[in-house]
């Protein structure tokens, strides 16, 4: 009587044991450990560590929220700073919910491996009943003697273990496992572009700007223009057409610079919506070095071997293919049969503590004979399924095959714009100076010294729009050959002046 309240103390402990690990997460089999360690970090495939049970309580990786106050908010830390552009990134990195949301996939993609892991161990249950019963047999319906009720108590634990399932308990692990990795490189290219499109925010914005210092360059020069022709007409060596038509020029600069701060508010919302912020959330930038590196000469067919290899879209295309093919595996194993252990200790009796000793050991074997063709319809399934996604491969390739080809073309031509604009520039600077001379000399006339004018600042506009297309030019095909946009940003506050446009040729005061 002793060992069974003993025993049956041990059961109710269990019971206890059972109900408290529901309240925490545990891994024993430590598939958390090839999650990123945060949001903003990328996923980098090893292997899992073997599985050896440990009882001790999983330390979760979160994202810490230290520092980053309300969602849309700018990080106190980055609060009334100037931002350069590995700061911009940073930020969308960890706010973003673009990131987190695959972030939190990838986890998920982590504990399916512990699940699957689970098949390796045994499960272990008891159970219990109590209930009344009353027999009827053939005696007492001759005896014509009423069956008495009886109580019925049992108390069993119980132990099963799979032995062999032709693998498939395997298969089911490895699919897992290279379900993990697709989602791990998915993850990667999420950041991948959402540091793109900070990388071309960031540069649309520097464009604004530039924009808008040659709109107020050319307000200030339209503005001297129109002091000049007033001063010549009151000297009576101008008609006043000469005078209309310098207003008439300010007029449009001045539309022309409302039109660019205009446009300089959109990039900026852009920018911040591009890092995870409210659109309204004021964001200065630095500014850039000036100096535009050239081209290196690539061969094309190492560019391609280049971005086989890093593209975390072709990576986790390839892994998908390796997930359907243990997949495969999977469904042929259930052409073979299960074989599992089992055994099982308890009492049963009429008391609510039984008396009866009952235990049972076996080997139970299962082979299905006839399932409908349901295997043979799984298998094939799963083979189409492996077709499939290597087609979806082939098609990831040709797509960042031509994103690799018109990527590099742009570049290409980036720079020989900038080298164009470049000489346009100082043509048109000559151009407009010579002009000023001859209208203050009375040799030439307000036409000419407009049309110098307008075209000085289309000049500048031109570069600006240039040095802009070089910069997302090469910021695109860095991302079409899979050269991280993370790990290696270019520039700091201390490399440039941000209240200083170093870029742009400085026009003459008059």
């Amino acid at each position: 009587m002793n060992s069974r309240l003993g025993f049956m103390t041990v059961a109710m402990l269990m019971l206890l044991f059972n109900a408290c690990a529901q309240t925490g997460f545990r891994d024993p089999f430590q598939s958390l450990s090839r999650v990123p360690h945060s949001v903003s970090s990328s996923y980098v495939p090893v292997d899992l560590p073997p599985a050896s049970p440990k009882d001790e309580r999983v330390e979760e990786t979160r994202l810490s929220q230290e520092g980053y106050g309300h969602a849309g908010d700018m990080p106190p830390g980055f609060k009334g700073n100037i931002l350069n552009l590995s700061d911009c990134i940073r930020i969308a990195l960890e706010v973003n919910p673009k990131t987190r949301s695959t972030w939190y996939a990838v986890r998920s993609a982590a504990v399916r491996v512990g699940e699957e892991n689970a098949a390796w161990l045994p499960s272990v249950d008891v159970s219990t009943m109590a209930g009344r019963q009353k027999q009827i047999t053939s005696q007492n319906l001759q005896s014509e003697q009423a069956a008495d009720a009886t109580n019925l108590f049992d108390v069993t634990f119980g132990l099963n273990y799979l032995l062999f399932d032709g693998g498939g308990r395997t298969a089911r692990i490895n699919s897992a496992i290279a379900d993990l990795q697709a989602m791990g490189f998915q993850h990667n290219a999420v950041l991948q572009q959402v540091a793109l499109k900070v990388q071309l925010s960031y540069y649309t914005l520097l464009a604004a700007g530039w924009s808008k210092q040659v709109a107020e360059e050319t307000v200030r020069n339209t503005d001297y223009h129109v002091k000049l022709a007033r001063a010549r007409f009151n000297e009576g060596l101008v008609p006043p057409s000469d005078v209309l038509k310098t207003e008439t020029e300010l007029a449009d600069a001045n539309l022309g610079l409302v039109e660019a701060k205009n446009a300089l508010r959109i990039a900026e919302g852009n920018l911040a919506s591009a890092m995870g912020l409210t659109v309204s959330v004021p964001v200065e930038i630095a500014e850039i070095p000036e100096s535009v590196h050239p081209l290196e000469a690539a061969d094309m067919k190492q560019l391609l071997e280049e971005a086989s290899k890093n593209r975390p879209e072709l990576l986790a295309a390839m892994t998908k293919i390796k997930s359907k093919e243990f997949g495969i595996q999977e469904s042929e194993s259930q052409y073979l049969p299960k074989v599992s252990a089992n055994t099982s200790y308890g009492w049963i009796d009429d008391s609510v503590f039984p008396g009866t000793d009952q235990w049972s050991i076996g080997i139970n074997l299962t082979f299905p004979i006839f399932t409908g063709y349901k295997r043979n319809y799984q298998t094939e399934r799963a083979r189409m399924d492996m077709e499939q996604v290597r087609a979806d491969y082939v098609i990831e390739l040709r797509g960042v095959e031509l994103e690799i080809w018109t990527a590099f073309s742009k570049l290409i031509s980036a720079e020989e714009a900038i080298a164009a604009g470049t000489v346009f520039v100082s043509s048109a600077k000559e151009s407009a100076r010579l002009a000023d001379g001859e209208y203050k000399a009375g040799t030439g006339n307000i036409i000419a010294l407009i049309d110098a004018q307008t075209a000085l600042t289309a000049a500048r506009n031109r570069l600006v729009q240039a040095r802009y297309a070089w910069y997302a030019a090469r910021t695109q095909f860095e991302n079409a050959v899979g050269r991280s946009l993370i790990d290696d940003i270019g520039f700091r506050v201390s490399d440039s002046a941000p209240n200083q446009n170093k870029n742009l040729p400085s026009i003459p005061q008059n």
